[in-house]
């Protein structure tokens, strides 16, 4: 999956292409779980070379899903709006004594973006 998420943002159009009105975006993630060790959080800057690619692997290494946030961006230039939040739920499993169970992890994100 990690590998599959490289390949589509090495193919991926860059962010001043697919959003020319967006001299950059700000991404910040905050993790939410249940169990004893949840992720840190995150703070990525994108400027105009960068894929416009918005999916993101799950930061636990034994699970196989993804955050993509795609959506949530594409909304927000549509509107033309400068900022986005919200929530999104891991679409993956994770590796458990007994098999795989689905993940419990939980992506709070904001999107800034800067116009000039």
């Amino acid at each position: 999956m990690r590998e599959r998420h490289r390949r589509e943002r090495a193919v991926a159009v860059s962010l001043g292409k697919r959003y020319p009105q967006f001299a950059s975006l700000r991404l910040e993630f905050k993790y939410e779980d249940a169990g004893p060790f949840t992720p840190s959080p995150q703070v990525s800057e994108l400027h105009p070379p960068a894929s416009a690619y918005f999916a993101f692997p799950c930061p636990y290494d034994d699970c196989d899903g993804d955050f993509d946030l795609t959506t949530a961006i594409e909304a927000m230039s549509v509107a033309g709006q400068r900022q986005c939040s919200g929530h999104v739920k891991c679409t993956g499993h994770r590796s458990v004594d007994k098999g795989k169970s689905d993940c419990d992890l939980t992506l709070r994100f904001s999107v800034v973006a800067r116009t000039e």
